[in-house]
């Protein structure tokens, strides 16, 4: 995943989703640790430094595991994305993403609808 690439509104969807992930009402105690790989408090720091990298792997994992679970977990909050994500959800999106080579997804602007189902 090349970070260095994301342009300035990314990084800016991706700290909202960190955010929302680390911090909001989308994802229990009880699982949150078996849905990302991490414990709250991880992703909470991580979140915290966004978008400085500490730990490039572990970012890297916050990042997948919260975009994917933002728009993949039944979390049913749907009433209140717009509170924490300025990005509209949407149930499936196909996009082109020709120029996005496929280790590079974070890349390009498409990447948020590609990877994480969210449309700028």
């Amino acid at each position: 995943m090349n970070l260095e690439r994301l342009e300035p509104s990314e990084r800016d969807l991706i700290g909202q989703c960190l955010r929302a992930s680390a911090t909001g009402p989308f994802f229990p105690d009880w699982e949150f640790s078996t849905l990302f790989g991490l414990e709250r408090i991880e992703l909470c720091a991580i979140a915290d430094v966004w978008p400085g990298v500490g730990n490039r792997e572990l970012t890297e994992l916050a990042i997948n595991n919260s975009l994917n679970n933002l728009v993949g977990y039944p979390h049913g909050c749907d009433g209140i994305w717009s509170q924490w994500i300025s990005a509209k959800r949407v149930a499936e999106a196909s996009v082109e993403t020709s120029r996005c080579a496929t280790s590079e997804l974070f890349r390009c602007p498409q990447v948020i609808l590609v990877y994480g189902r969210l449309a700028v």
